[in-house]
Formats: C-alpha cells, structure tokens, sequence
C-alpha cells in the first residue's frame, strides 16, 4: 500500500468515527422527570429544549414552585445531555489517538 492510499485510508477511517460522533450526539435526547413525575423535560444533544410535559398536579400548586419546579428538571436534563456529549466526544479523543 503506498503512502497517499495509506493516508487516505486513516482519513476515511477519522472521518468515519467523526460522523458516528455526530450522529450520536445528533440521536441524543435527555429525559428527566421531577419527583413525582409532574415535569418531564427533554433536551436534545445539545442541550435545547425539546419537550415539556406538565401534569394536573399542577393546578394545586402555586406559580413560584411550578416556576422552580420546571427550571429544575430542565437544568437536569440540560446537565445529563451535557455529561453524555461530553462522553461521546471523550470517546472520539481515544479513538482518534488510537489511529
């Protein structure tokens, strides 16, 4: 095998384990519930908002703790996507240093 097709074997390879990167972060999504299971929040790869589910409870509850509540549980997720990104491109540093 010469030189370039060497080269462009490993380039095809990085270039591999970069897209499976992406997608994976791309196919990301954070599910976190409040105690109780009042708010859910789903965030995607990286980090936004996709989804808010609140129920009934709710109603017997006053705005500033619905407010806090809700803050709450999407800084969760929001931290829990954050710490699996985080692990997939870890995973891409040793993979890449490992070609």
């Amino acid at each position: 095998m010469s030189e370039i097709d060497r080269i462009m074997e490993l380039a095809k390879h990085r270039t591999g384990l970069l897209q499976d990167a992406v997608d994976g972060v791309g196919a990301l999504r954070a599910v976190v519930s409040s105690e109780g299971g009042i708010v859910t929040a789903t965030v995607d790869g990286l980090g936004a908002l996709v989804d808010l589910r609140i129920t009934d409870a709710i109603t017997a509850m006053n705005s500033r703790t619905v407010a806090a509540l809700t803050v709450a549980t999407i800084h969760q997720a929001v931290r829990q996507s954050n710490d699996e990104r985080e692990r997939l491109v870890s995973e891409l540093r040793v993979a890449l240093k490992q070609t």
